[in-house]
């Protein structure tokens, strides 16, 4: 099943993308560093102030430098176990101190000890210990880190760790480099900020982590049910469900426990003012605003944690107005970039887009023709297509006749419901109301960051004229 979870791109990117990985990368690299510093300066500090036969202390730097791969090693296999998110999908993640920084603490003590000692030779006995507790807490930020990768990536995701914590060896040098001579004390003070950037990370790491599991199983629910028969919803059973939506940005609170609900085989109008957050409702559910609360259900699944490809993969797809095709590719090729993940042969993607260009008849008619001299009507209804090679299950469209004359807002607001009376669960957001209410089975207006849903939306003129683009342009002098 690793497989069906992977999505575009190589296994090092996509741990890379995953912000447990990020932070956890970078709480090795800081923690790894006192414990290089260490294994350079501790052979050197031990022969002033301890007679060590100068023989010996290549042999003790190796040692040290083998105590700290060893406690990673350990902390690594010993670590938090992975598997299903500790805290259920929609709830408050508990706060946890993450694992590793215990270690990190007992580092800015000795480090406190040191800064504070004249004593050096005290210092010299203290520099062992350092490898070990680095090597641990850098062990425990590789285990977290894996405990929030699908299966394929978790080789990615430990060498970047890894990776992160071998380029200590920089900040290591730095450390050494400071501490050499009378510098123990000034060493002492820097190695505190690096332990501190440490914990820092490793707290995010901890923080992100549930989210990241949230979004394991969601992928993997995904693939499991994708490996199933076709299922084919009865018309209003519930399709695409946003629950309980909190959106703002800086102090201004856009939505406020927003709720809609979209069953298959309809089209639903989203309405309201200019700012209103209609636009951004739909961001929300495609994936490319993350709400501050709520839930995202796509079939019944809960895709909240899924990023905009996986939801598209999953059948949710979202076509905005603005600048919507590559207008330096023929009508056939921008099919083709739409196909390309779904249908790799050419028997397939000939089938498909026959099946395609029956709902657009109008595409059919100029496969060759760049798509930047289309009519914007025609460009708009090749944005649509692109989508239909998923075969989505739900499809949000975002202004889509923006700029185009009536007859090509017809032609756009036409193919919508089409759509829907095949099954698709259609949102759409449209400042041409009088053309888009009476094709579209329910209206739900939003004011004042919530949701108030029509079941007649032909109504919905009659009782708020202001929604009239009229309206608004009449205190324009227009």
């Amino acid at each position: 099943m690793s497989e069906a979870l992977r999505v575009a791109g190589s296994d090092t990117r996509e741990a890379m993308a995953t912000p447990t990985v990020r932070a956890a990368a970078f709480a090795a690299g800081l923690a790894a560093a006192p414990g290089w510093a260490a294994a350079i300066l501790a052979p050197a500090a031990w022969g002033e102030h301890l007679a060590m036969d100068e023989r010996v202390a290549p042999w003790f730097a190796i040692a040290l430098i083998t105590s700290g791969v060893l406690a990673a090693a350990v902390a690594w296999r010993r670590g938090p176990e992975t598997g299903a998110p500790t805290v259920p999908s929609g709830t408050a993640e508990p706060y946890r101190i993450p694992p590793g920084f215990g270690a990190l603490l007992i580092l800015i003590l000795l480090c406190v000890v040191a800064g504070a000692s004249n004593d050096e030779t005290l210092v010299a006995m203290l520099l062992p210990l350092v490898p070990a507790l680095s090597g641990w807490a850098a062990g425990q930020a590789a285990r977290l880190s894996t405990g929030a990768c699908v299966p394929a990536v978790l080789p990615a995701a430990s060498g970047v760790v890894v990776a992160f914590a071998l380029a200590g060896v920089a900040g290591g040098l730095h450390l050494a480099r400071t501490g050499t001579g009378s510098g123990a004390r000034s060493a002492a003070w820097w190695t505190i900020a690096y332990v501190a950037g440490a914990a820092v990370h490793l707290i995010r790491a901890r923080r992100s982590l549930d989210v990241d599991r949230k979004r394991i199983w969601a992928r993997a629910a995904l693939a499991a049910k994708q490996s199933e028969p076709v299922r084919h919803p009865g018309r209003g059973e519930p399709m695409l469900v946003l629950e309980r939506v909190d959106v703002s940005f800086g102090p201004n609170h856009v939505l406020r426990d927003a709720s809609v609900t979209v069953g298959a085989g309809e089209l639903v109008a989203l309405v309201g003012g200019n700012g209103a957050g209609k636009s951004t409702l739909l961001r929300v559910a495609a994936g490319l605003i993350a709400p501050d609360a709520g839930r995202i259900l796509l079939d019944g699944d809960d895709v909240s944690t899924l990023r905009p490809e996986e939801r598209s993969a999953a059948g949710l797809a979202f076509v905005s107005g603005a600048r919507p095709v590559f207008p330096d590719l023929t009508v056939i090729e921008n099919l083709r970039v739409a196909a390309y993940r779904s249908h790799q042969t050419q028997r397939s993607f000939d089938r498909a887009t026959e099946a395609v260009l029956a709902l657009v008849p109008t595409l059919a008619h100029r496969p060759r023709a760049k798509a930047g001299v289309l009519s914007g009507g025609e460009q708009r209804l090749l944005a649509v297509a692109q989508t239909l090679y998923r075969i989505p299950v739900a499809l949000l469209a975002d202004e889509l006749t923006l700029g185009l004359d009536l007859d090509a807002r017809l032609a756009v607001l036409d193919l919508l419901r089409v759509l829907a009376d095949r099954g698709v669960a259609v949102v759409a957001v449209d400042h041409d109301l009088p053309s888009l209410l009476p094709r579209a089975d329910r209206a739900a207006l939003i004011t004042e960051g919530g949701v108030v849903l029509y079941p007649k939306p032909a109504t919905l003129l009659e009782q708020r004229q202001d929604l009239l683009p009229a309206t608004f342009l009449a205190g324009a002098g227009i």
